[in-house]
């Protein structure tokens, strides 16, 4: 007897796809870090930072000193992001549940990254100067606060889509009759 081929729900392809391009995107921005955080680190040895400013560059500086292992963990993420959406257009159980767990993770990240830029953008704007150059930013705190929640607004609506769209039931029973 002959197994008739299951019915992909709409957004699984779109998921899948969607994952594909994220993870060669990562592996890229992983290489490229590598080769960026070396400048950062010449660089921000030789600045004369203020007080507002060195609280606004506290994750840029940890993520430039730890550059190698989070180059490793990006890269790692990255091969799991597209072995699991391609293993997904083939409706795989393990890439549902992987694409899942990224897609959780990756609305994490997006809200501690508006919580980072909200603090961040704070201190800049009440520093009163950038790189010893005294400058009135003030006028540019709310424009770009508004800006960052836009932003992550952009961001997390998507992935919140595809987290339901992950968790629904078409694609359960999908994944489910083509295992």
């Amino acid at each position: 007897m002959v197994k008739a081929p299951t019915v992909r729900p709409p957004g699984v392809r779109l998921i899948a796809w969607m994952w594909i391009l994220t993870g060669v995107m990562n592996a890229y921005s992983a290489v490229a870090g590598w080769f960026g955080a070396g400048m950062v680190r010449g660089l921000l040895g030789q600045a004369q930072l203020s007080p507002h400013t060195t609280v606004a560059l506290a994750l840029p500086l940890f993520m430039a000193h730890h550059a190698d292992a989070l180059g490793v963990f990006q890269l790692g993420s990255a091969a799991l992001a597209i072995l699991a959406g391609i293993d997904f257009l083939r409706l795989r159980a393990w890439a549902r549940a992987c694409l899942e767990a990224l897609s959780w993770l990756s609305l994490a990240y997006i809200l501690a990254g508006a919580v980072y830029w909200w603090l961040a953008w704070s201190a800049i704007t009440a520093g009163g100067s950038v790189a010893g150059v005294a400058v009135d930013l003030a006028p540019y705190r709310t424009p770009g606060l508004v800006l960052g929640c836009v932003l992550v607004l952009a961001f997390a609506i998507p992935m919140g889509l595809v987290i339901r769209t992950l968790r629904g039931s078409a694609v359960r029973c999908a994944v489910s009759a083509a295992g």
